[in-house]
C-alpha cells in the first residue's frame, strides 16, 4: 500500500481553496493516488523510489529538499484537480449539502491548476536536468524504461516522446 508521503490534506487545503466538504480519508486517498501515479510519471521510478527513501529516512540533502518543495507543490495540484473531479460528482453530496454544488467555483480552481501543473513539472524537470545527483539517479541503469529521459516531452500524465515514437507498445 502507497503511504502518502509527499503532503497530506492539510498541505492541500492551505495551498488550494478546495470547499472542504470532502472527507479527510477520500482526500488521502486522493493524494496517494496522484503521488503513486503522476508523480511517478514525471520522476521516474528510480527517483521516485530514492526520493521516497530519502523522505522515509529525513534525509534529504539541500539540493533534494529544494527539489522536494516542487514535488509537493506538483502533487498538490494534481491532488486539488482530482478532487475537484470528484466533487463535480454525486459522490461529493453529503447530507449537509446544499443541491447544486457551484460549478463557476470548481471551474475556476481547475483552470488555475492547468496553467500552474505545467509550469512547475517543467520546473521539476529543469532541475532534474541541472542537479547532477538527481540526473544520475532518474538516468541511471535500468531506469530506461521510465518516463522521464532528457528529450521527452509531456501533458498530465500522457507520456509524448520527443520523437513521437514509442518503442514498449503492446500488440
Amino acid at each position: 500500500m502507497v503511504k502518502v508521503i509527499f503532503i497530506d490534506d492539510n498541505y492541500l487545503y492551505q495551498n488550494f481553496p478546495l470547499p472542504t466538504r470532502l472527507e479527510r480519508a477520500s482526500l488521502l486517498s486522493i493524494i496517494q493516488l496522484e503521488q503513486f501515479t503522476s508523480m511517478q510519471d514525471i520522476l521516474g521510478t528510480c527517483l521516485y523510489s530514492d526520493l521516497e527513501q530519502k523522505v522515509y529516512d529525513q534525509s534529504l540533502s539541500s539540493s533534494e529538499e529544494e527539489f522536494f518543495k516542487l514535488v509537493k507543490y506538483s502533487l498538490a495540484m494534481y491532488s486539488a484537480k482530482a478532487a475537484v473531479s470528484l466533487l463535480r460528482t454525486q459522490t461529493a453530496h453529503t447530507k449537509n449539502e446544499e443541491r447544486a454544488q457551484d460549478q463557476y467555483v470548481l471551474d475556476t480552481i481547475l483552470s488555475t491548476i492547468e496553467s500552474k501543473v505545467a509550469y512547475v513539472n517543467k520546473r521539476l524537470v529543469n532541475f532534474i536536468k541541472n542537479d547532477e545527483a538527481l540526473y544520475a539517479i532518474a538516468t541511471a541503469d535500468g531506469c530506461t524504461d521510465d518516463i522521464f529521459t532528457e528529450e521527452d516531452a509531456y501533458q498530465g500524465s500522457v507520456f509524448y516522446p520527443k520523437n513521437g515514437v514509442n518503442e514498449n507498445i503492446c500488440e
